[in-house]
């Protein structure tokens, strides 16, 4: 199959490419694209969508929405509301203005009443009491003017709320209205997304994630070209044997995504429906199951009864998952029986080695916690990057963000993402690959493989990378190194290891 120039392609997208069996016996492959159909694309031979959404006049329920959309714009932009909102606050700053003058008008009055009530201590009784009465009498008289002002001016507030709010309603109403109908919509358009399986069964979009204990599936979910790709072979009686998905196109801003690099199914969108698709095939044990550090043994660094420094290997996980318990906590605990609280004060990544601290104590623990907090614990990463960088040291700060559609992955997005920074130097540097010292400023999740990989980075990913670059038999990442202060002596202690790897 010939694909379209790079620069034909309006954006970047995954394509896949599914090897299968005919009926009759011979070997064949299937091509899909993930998302909506474009121009640029129809030409390609594509199998075609789980379920072919309508468009224009054969999608009246769209139509109306619109319509309902249309409805809204043209009520918040009419010079009426717009006049209304702004004669509102002109009103709201007016009144305010105004019963502050009052209050302050009456006060000076009161100042001056009390003022003759203590001359009036001087006078003949009969005039003294005179004067007072009458005092008094003013004062009831300024009081009631003054209450009597103030609600006049609350109520000619509310009169303009009101105005305001008569328009605000009508919009509340049609937005509820807007999305009582996308919701039916979006179900429905969700119970006409059957997938199908080897064994027969048959099972709409609502039905899958609700198997999968997620209540509503979530946008575009049965648009990705794996979905689309079983369900052809499965209409037609192929056997589906291997399954490749590719980047096709220019990089997205946000997710690490590169030109022709493969890339697994997303979670969010396709785990769901994967899993009720491949029952009845063959397929490969689930990476998740296995115990890659089950074989490796866990070094000891440093010990006191404080804590302990480890170096852990790659492929053993930080602390207990899932479905595995072996981990650098659990093999702490068996060797310290008697260690007490958290313990783990931060994690490495399953697939990175390097240095890790263990606090065998409450009060440990929440001393170091606190440095990592006040970000005084230097960190001192080695990796080794897929390319030349051309760089000979820099800085990197790129925001941060989980990918909720791709768990564990992480993406830039600089409007809802936490800060991230990152210090990087040059050790050595060969034909295709990059030897390079990382020290990390913060610690979010994936932040050094996000901030080699991305293109707003150093886009050249860590050799091994199997979620941002390319998988090998390792991820070459190691923590090589850390300084920190004794959490009880103060001492500082500064602890380096030997690298797993080389350039």
């Amino acid at each position: 199959m010939e694909l379209p120039e790079l620069e034909s392609l309006p954006k970047g997208r995954m394509l896949g490419v599914l090897v299968v069996k005919t009926k009759e016996g011979a070997l064949g492959y299937l091509s899909a694209y993930s998302g909506e159909l474009q121009a640029e694309l129809e030409i390609m031979p594509f199998v075609p969508p789980v379920y072919q959404l309508p468009k224009g006049e054969n999608f009246p329920e769209m139509v109306q929405i619109n319509s309902i959309s249309t409805e809204v714009r043209t009520l918040e932009e009419s010079e009426g509301y717009i006049s209304t909102k702004i004669e509102l606050q002109q009103i709201l700053k007016e009144t305010e203005v105004n019963i502050l003058e009052a209050k302050k008008k009456a006060k000076i009055a009161k100042e001056k009443r009390d003022e003759l009530r203590k001359k009036a201590d001087g006078l003949p009784e009969n005039e003294r009491k005179y004067q007072l009465d009458e005092l008094n009498r003013q004062g009831a008289h300024d009081g009631m003017d003054l209450r009597r002002y103030i609600r006049s001016e609350n109520l000619r507030r509310e009169k303009a709320k009101e105005v305001v709010r008569e328009i605000e309603n009508r919009i509340d109403g049609l937005k509820v209205l807007r999305r009582e109908k996308s919701g039916k919509l979006q179900e429905a358009i969700f119970e006409s997304f059957v997938f199908m399986n080897n064994l027969g069964e048959r099972k709409n979009a609502l039905e899958v994630f609700n198997d999968f204990g997620v209540e509503v599936p979530p946008a575009g979910a049965g648009e990705c070209a794996a979905p689309k790709l079983f369900q052809y072979a499965f209409q037609h009686l192929m056997t589906p044997i291997a399954l490749a998905e590719f980047w096709w196109g220019p990089s997205p801003n946000s997710e690490i995504r590169e030109h022709g690099k493969f890339y697994p199914a997303c979670k969010g969108k396709c785990q769901p429906i994967l899993a009720h698709m491949l029952k009845g095939i063959q397929v490969k044990p689930n990476p998740l199951l296995e115990n890659f550090g089950e074989d490796k043994d866990l070094e000891i660094l440093f010990e006191d009864e404080h804590l302990v420094i480890v170096n852990k290997p790659s492929g053993m996980l930080s602390v207990s998952g899932r479905y595995i318990k072996d981990s650098v906590q659990t093999r702490v605990q068996q060797l310290y029986p008697k260690a007490t609280g958290p313990m783990i004060v931060h994690r490495l990544d399953q697939d990175t080695s390097g240095i890790m601290i263990v606090a065998l104590n409450k009060a440990s623990h929440k001393r170091l916690q606190q440095q990592f907090l006040e970000r005084s614990i230097q960190k001192t990463y080695m990796a080794i990057l897929e390319k030349p960088i051309h760089k000979s040291s820099g800085v990197i700060e790129l925001p941060l963000i989980l990918d909720i559609n791709n768990r564990p992955m992480q993406m830039v997005s600089y409007k809802h993402g936490k800060p991230a920074l990152t210090h990087y130097e040059v050790v050595e540097e060969a034909a295709l690959r990059t030897l390079i010292k990382l020290r990390p400023v913060t610690g979010r999740s994936h932040q050094l493989r996000v901030h080699c990989a991305h293109k707003l980075g150093l886009h050249a990913p860590i050799v091994g990378d199997n979620l941002y670059g390319t998988p090998e038999k390792r991820l070459c990442l190691h923590a090589q190194q850390i300084k920190f202060s004794h959490p009880v002596t103060g001492e500082t202690i500064h602890i380096k290891t030997d690298l797993p790897f080389s350039l």
